[in-house]
């Protein structure tokens, strides 16, 4: 919002004019102007206009609600990259063919798809025998079938990530991290070094390596998919590796120093409930009210939406 529309609505809150004409009078503006800035404040949710009749919101419900919207809003845009990096990979295979087909000479994509129960991990089994992958970032909507880990490919897994200079992130489902069962295989991980995040809801299972291959779901949208295709192409892995980024910076440490409110109201900005936020850092209901009842004495405000503004505006640059 420009500087000029927020001068405007501090004039208008302190003086609370009735109309955009009393507005214009008291902020001492072209009317025309006036009435311009007070409808952008309204679609933009700081205050409310009925014709020339101003309303208006307490600050704080007002911030909150825009900062609701646009973290909606950013959802709404990895949602979209997503989509369109599935619709682009589907197209590969028929291409790829196609370009063979018209005597090429030889291929432009290496591209392998998995069917059946084991595809997730027919696929990364595949690919490691080929090339070993030093940097692996996954999102994993439903980890219910690593919760009791296969000790082999555990073991080939840790024997991975762990040589020098590898590396593997992580981003889990807040529903998964919550579940008592879940527990040992995420301790497991982090002790052998995975970095592990968690938010609400991750759109879809994918993965991508080193900036060269990814992996994705045939059926968009799988936590867990029966269909897999592999993929080496530095196109579509830059898109894959820009929408990981995206969500990896939305998303919480699994594991939080016990001390901050930080990760409880992280979680909460994405949509999860204070008691589902509670469970996924192993504390109870009660400690939870209770670090936000600490994070409302240390911002002084005194109702959650007030909370998500201020701690908002303490998390922008």
């Amino acid at each position: 919002m420009p500087p000029r529309h927020i001068a405007l609505l501090a004039t208008a809150l302190r003086a609370r004019p009735r109309t955009v004409a009393a507005l214009s009078e008291v902020a001492m503006r072209d009317e025309q102007t006036v009435r311009e800035q007070v409808r952008e404040l309204a679609a933009e949710g700081y205050l409310a206009l009925y014709g020339e009749d101003i309303h208006y919101l307490a600050p704080d419900e007002a911030v909150a609600e825009v900062v609701r919207r646009r973290a909606v809003e950013v959802n709404d845009q990895v949602s979209r990259r997503l989509q369109e990096l599935v619709e682009l990979v589907a197209q590969l295979p028929g291409l790829a063919r196609d370009w063979e087909v018209g005597g090429a000479g030889h291929g432009i994509l290496d591209v392998e798809v998995f069917h059946g129960w084991s595809a997730v991990t027919d696929l990364w089994h595949q690919v490691i025998q080929r090339q070993d992958l030093r940097r692996t970032d996954i999102v994993l909507p439903d980890a219910s079938r690593l919760f009791v880990a296969d000790p082999d490919m555990q073991a080939l897994w840790h024997s991975v990530i762990g040589r020098e200079g590898n590396r593997a992130r992580i981003i889990g489902n807040l529903t998964d991290t919550a579940r008592p069962e879940a527990a040992e295989r995420i301790r497991q991980e982090l002790d052998a070094g995975v970095d592990i995040r968690i938010t609400a809801d991750p759109v879809s299972w994918f993965w991508v390596a080193d900036g060269e291959v990814v992996a994705l779901p045939l059926k968009w949208g799988e936590g867990w998919p029966t269909s897999t295709i592999a993929i080496r192409s530095p196109a579509v892995a830059g898109l894959a590796q820009w929408v990981f980024d995206e969500m990896w910076a939305d998303a919480v440490p699994v594991r939080e120093e016990p001390a901050t409110w930080d990760p409880l109201l992280r979680l909460m900005s994405r949509g999860a409930t204070l008691e589902a936020a509670s469970r996924a850092f192993g504390i109870s209901d009660r400690t939870g009210r209770r670090r936000v009842a600490d994070a409302m004495e240390h911002f002084r405000v005194s109702n959650l939406f007030a909370l998500g503004a201020a701690w908002g505006r303490k998390r922008s640059p």
